[in-house]
């Protein structure tokens, strides 16, 4: 008998020995699964909050710590339309004695020399530049007195602006709408 008529009937032992094993052993599986966990008890409220937010029409206001160590900032997330993904962050930190700063969070393989700038009528171009890249690239700047009134009066519509890492421009509206009460509930924490 030639080696060559041994070859089918060999897969045809092999294929059948494999669905043998998996016959018997999907049983013994499911047999051995594990019981299902006990549920969790709910985790107790902390009876002081160290964290707050509220929201002033398109922002909202974050503040984290207590006291003194007590930090606020009016945030802006901008989305897709079908809100399944983060195309940007956008947070205007105001400290009670230091200086109020623009961040802007972006998704990573930006061209970082290109920086994030801001555009809003009535004001001249803010520029961010990006300070470093992780799971987001951040951009930030020190805002003037002059552009921080101008922007606390803007309610309408602007723009952030960077470039993707193939040179083609990302334009992303940002609505100011709400952030002048914003930064206030801000700065008094």
């Amino acid at each position: 008998m030639a080696l060559t008529g041994l070859i089918p009937s060999f897969r045809l032992s092999l294929l059948s020995a494999v669905f043998a094993a998996s016959a018997f052993a999907l049983p013994a599986a499911a047999q051995t699964a594990a019981a299902p966990a006990p549920a969790a008890a709910p985790a107790a409220a902390p009876a002081d909050p160290t964290e707050t937010h509220s929201v002033h029409d398109d922002w909202t206001v974050r503040c984290k710590g207590k006291d003194e160590k007590r930090g606020c900032e009016a945030v802006q997330t901008l989305q897709t339309p079908d809100l399944a993904h983060i195309l940007a962050h956008v947070a205007v930190r105001a400290e009670k004695s230091g200086p109020v700063r623009l961040i802007v969070l972006t998704p990573p393989g930006v061209w970082l020399p290109s920086n994030v700038v801001l555009k809003v009528g009535g004001v001249a171009d803010v520029v961010l530049t990006f300070k470093r890249c992780g799971q987001h690239c951040v951009a930030s700047t020190e805002l003037t007195q002059d552009q921080l009134t101008a922007l606390k009066a803007s309610s309408g519509k602007g723009e952030i602006v960077f470039e993707d890492g193939s040179r083609r421009p990302v334009i992303l509206p940002l609505s100011f709408k709400g952030l002048g009460a914003a930064m206030q509930a801000s700065l008094k924490g």
